[in-house]
């Protein structure tokens, strides 16, 4: 009898315990196929986070568009559509005037130093108050723009009537001071548009090549310094205010400056095997402007940069601040 007491109140004390809650699910949409070295670190993000959960939470990366794409990733995460999106900023770059500082042409060097100081200027507060609507996690810069064309480009002179697509404000203003026309494109309409002949070049760091094929439809590539295209992880407002405190650590200790420089570094492994790759084919040319001649777009496109500032709430200021983090980036190296 004593042993069928213990066996009942074992039972019931099973019974009464609650059951562990299941991980609370965060959507991560990525606008692309899951086919680089970005994808690769944005799901090395995901992993580290979700172990650093134990449980709390389950962040599941979901490629290809399935969510949001990059023109309408911006909606998609601020309405809670998504949890956490990735995307370019130019679709919605008019929304961040102050973060267009770091697609300013002539200013930063590489991709490293214009994501490092971008995101130091955030960080800092000085471009903070353009992010009330979603919670940044990360800013992604691309490699620097590379004019990818179907004809050599050498000169302004070779710019003039062509047809080049752009992504963001900055660079709308930019590629008609070099004489050319600019054609509004999301980066999935690039192939098309080139096949078709409704651009003639399309501005975009080397990892676009392999990514939209972009070889199979331009043979010139022209790596000068018109500066680099944006992009941003940022996670939903009321998704992050909701996550259990110990999902909320683990995105908080992967994100901001470690997250950084973890798509710097895949990045650079996308630049290497896009350049390389092009390099090495039949029929493709890598070249680079003589100083006189890039001394002429810089003139070219200085305006650009004066009515930016002129622009920008407070624009000097960023601008200023935004050339200190460069050089303090620099000095770091």
């Amino acid at each position: 009898m004593k042993k069928l007491l213990l066996a009942v109140a074992g039972l019931a004390m099973v019974a009464a315990a609650p059951a562990f809650a299941d991980p609370a699910q965060v959507k991560f949409a990525y606008p692309s196929a899951p086919n680089n070295a970005l994808f690769q670190g944005m799901q090395g993000w995901t992993d580290d986070v979700n172990k650093a959960a134990a449980g709390a939470i389950e962040v599941k990366l979901f490629p290809g568009g399935v969510i949001a794409d990059n023109s309408n990733m911006y909606d998609r995460v601020t309405g809670g559509v998504a949890d956490i999106g990735f995307a370019v900023f130019g679709p919605v770059s008019s929304v961040f005037p102050k973060t267009n500082v770091g697609t300013l042409p002539f200013e930063a060097r590489n991709h490293r130093e214009d994501a490092l100081a971008l995101w130091a200027l955030y960080e800092k507060g000085i471009i903070k108050d353009e992010f009330t609507k979603f919670h940044p996690l990360a800013f992604v810069v691309f490699p620097g723009l590379v004019i990818h064309s179907k004809k050599p480009i050498h000169s302004l002179a070779d710019m003039k009537g062509m047809k080049i697509s752009v992504e963001g404000r900055v660079l709308s203003q930019m590629i008609p001071r070099l004489g050319a026309a600019p054609i509004s494109l999301q980066p999935g309409e690039l192939y098309q548009s080139l096949q078709r002949g409704l651009v003639d070049a399309v501005p975009q760091g080397w990892p676009s090549v392999p990514t939209f094929h972009l070889d199979e439809v331009t043979n010139f590539h022209l790596e000068v310094p018109l500066g680099f295209n944006t992009g941003y992880v940022a996670i939903n407002n009321d998704s992050y205010a909701k996550l259990p405190p110990a999902g909320k650590a683990a995105i908080d200790k992967f994100s901001g400056k470690v997250f950084v420089e973890r798509l710097i570094a895949a990045d650079d492994t996308m630049q290497a095997v896009g350049r390389d790759a092009t390099k090495a084919m039949a029929g493709q040319t890598i070249a680079q402007l003589d100083p006189a001649e890039e001394a002429r777009w810089k003139e070219a496109v200085a305006p650009v940069t004066e009515e930016w500032v002129k622009a920008t709430p407070d624009g000097a200021h960023v601008l200023a601040a935004f050339r200190d983090e460069v050089n303090a980036v620099r000095a770091a190296k």
